[in-house]
């Protein structure tokens, strides 16, 4: 099999290693303004994507692009991780720039498929905001449906390759797509409920966006625990733990609540404050009706909360 350039190689690893770095210290979702920050290598800065283009390269890569992009429109908050946009070998499906598969653009990804180069797939979770994968791989070029078959693998296989074992890579490739879905569906859950909190938690209102968590009332292993805004909370980390080990509990109509085995113990003020500070207090929820939790969900919960307690 060819190989990418030994130029548009190290202008990938580089891009790689940038945008860990920005996860690291942004969060697994970034907003279009870190992005477009872009990265150096050896003193010449580069970018990551292009606002307007879903198929992107820096004007120094040579054969192959670095990265593809899907945006969700300002006004919906539709999530992109629904069934239209997997193949039926779930792989993701990412639509040709037109219908030409010899378009500029489209020729990029052909040629990135042809020599099984790594790419960056900034996948959109809210307008303006994505959920960036990487590496991910054209796995088939569809004529059909005018559109690319796109795999995720895990980044230690962009050195490895596998190239001895087709099939491993293959099947690796499989697995880990199915594990970045998972991702995807809790990050968008985790996205739209901070958004709808006004990235506050619940309970406290603690506004630092790293250490909030969108928390489930019903879990996802319920049938109903469904990824929406009406079955989440905006947590912070200490009572997201609280509430999912039932030693803090919610009302029905809102009000805080703790089991009687944290009432009853005696600690420092971390637990006094922090914890039994809130009881009967009330959730601080949004404004918005149709983004406050389900009513029903919160009956159930609490009848959880009340049976462990």
């Amino acid at each position: 099999m060819p190989t990418p350039s030994d130029n548009d190689q190290a202008i990938r690893l580089a891009a790689f290693n940038a945008l860990q770095a920005l996860v690291e210290r942004h969060g697994e979702v970034l907003p279009w303004e870190v992005i477009a920050e872009g990265f150096q290598l050896h003193g010449e800065q580069h970018l990551f994507a292009n606002r307007t283009r879903g198929i992107f390269w820096p004007r120094q890569m040579q054969e192959t692009a670095l990265s593809i992009k899907t945006t969700v429109p300002r006004g919906t908050r539709v999530a992109r991780y629904d069934d239209d946009n997997i193949a039926s070998d779930g792989a993701f499906l990412y639509k040709f720039q037109g219908t030409d598969v010899e378009a500029r653009d489209n020729r990029r990804l052909v040629r990135a498929q042809q020599l099984d180069a790594p790419l960056i797939y900034f996948y959109g979770i809210e307008p303006g905001f994505y959920r960036p994968l990487w590496p991910v791989y054209i796995s088939d070029v569809d004529l059909a449906s005018h559109s690319f078959h796109v795999v995720v693998s895990e980044p230690e296989t962009v050195k490895q390759r596998f190239v001895a074992d087709p099939k491993l890579l293959t099947w690796e490739r499989r697995y880990t797509t199915v594990q970045a879905k998972k991702r995807l569906h809790q990050a968008a859950f985790r996205q739209h409920v901070l958004s709808a909190y006004e990235h506050r938690c619940a309970v406290c209102a603690f506004p630092r966006t790293e250490l909030l968590d969108g928390a489930h009332i019903l879990p996802d292993r319920d049938e109903r625990g469904h990824a929406e805004v009406p079955n989440g909370l905006a947590l912070c980390r200490l009572h997201h733990g609280a509430f999912d080990t039932n030693l803090m509990g919610f009302r029905p109509d809102g009000v805080i609540e703790l089991a009687p085995s944290l009432l009853a113990t005696q600690d420092g003020p971390t637990l006094e404050h922090a914890l039994k500070g809130f009881v009967g207090k009330t959730l601080q929820l949004p404004r918005a009706k149709q983004l406050q939790p389900r009513k029903l969900y919160l009956e159930e919960r609490y009848e959880r909360f009340r049976k462990v307690g």
